[in-house]
C-alpha cells in the first residue's frame, strides 16, 4: 500500500520540479558578458555637467544589479557601455494659483541612447533609447532646484538603460 503512494509522491514531485527547470533568480545577462566597463558619457545637450551624474548613477546601478562585474579598463571587460545624452528638457508643470504666471513645479527630463558593445568584436549586443525624469518644486532659485532634482533623473535613466541593455525576454 505504501509503495503506490510513494511512487505517486515521487511522480508529483518530479512533475513540479520539471516546471522550474531553467528558472533563475535575478534575471540574466547577455551571453558571454560577465564584466562590463563604461566609456565616458557623452553630453550632446546644452546643459553642462549632467554626464557626471549619469555616469555616477549608471555605475551605482550596475553594482546594485550585480549580474555583471564593473571594471575600469575596457580591455579587462567582456563588453563596454557607451552612453550619449541627447536631450535635456526643463518644463513647468504647475503654476502658482495666485499669479498663474509663476511656475511652482518643474519636470526635468534627460533623454539618451546607450549601446552595449562586445570589446573583442565591436559588435553591438544591445541598444537603449530612453529617458529619466524628476519633478521638483521651485525654491530659492532655479539653478539650485535643478541641481537637487538631477540625481533622481540620472538614477531613473540609468535604471531604464541598464534594463534595456541586459534584460533578455
Amino acid at each position: 500500500m505504501n509503495r503506490p503512494l510513494n511512487l505517486l509522491n515521487l511522480f508529483a514531485a518530479t512533475t513540479l520540479l520539471a516546471g522550474c527547470m531553467g528558472y533563475q533568480l535575478g534575471g540574466s545577462s547577455p551571453a558571454g558578458v560577465q564584466s562590463v566597463a563604461m566609456d565616458p558619457v557623452v553630453n550632446a545637450t546644452s546643459e553642462p555637467a549632467i554626464e557626471l551624474q549619469v555616469t555616477h548613477a549608471m555605475r551605482q546601478r550596475i553594482q546594485f544589479d550585480g549580474r555583471m562585474k564593473l571594471v575600469n579598463e575596457p580591455e579587462n571587460a567582456d563588453a563596454v557601455i557607451v552612453i550619449t545624452l541627447t536631450k535635456y528638457n526643463l518644463d513647468p508643470v504647475a503654476y502658482d494659483s495666485d499669479s498663474r504666471a509663476t511656475p511652482e513645479l518643474y519636470r526635468l527630463r534627460i533623454t539618451g541612447e546607450a549601446e552595449l558593445r562586445d570589446t573583442e568584436t565591436g559588435e553591438v549586443i544591445a541598444t537603449s533609447k530612453t529617458y529619466g525624469e524628476a519633478t521638483f518644486p521651485f525654491q530659492a532659485d532655479l539653478t539650485s532646484s535643478k541641481r537637487g532634482a538631477l540625481p533622481g533623473a540620472a538614477s531613473e535613466i540609468a535604471k531604464f538603460m541598464l534594463d534595456d541593455l541586459i534584460e533578455r525576454w
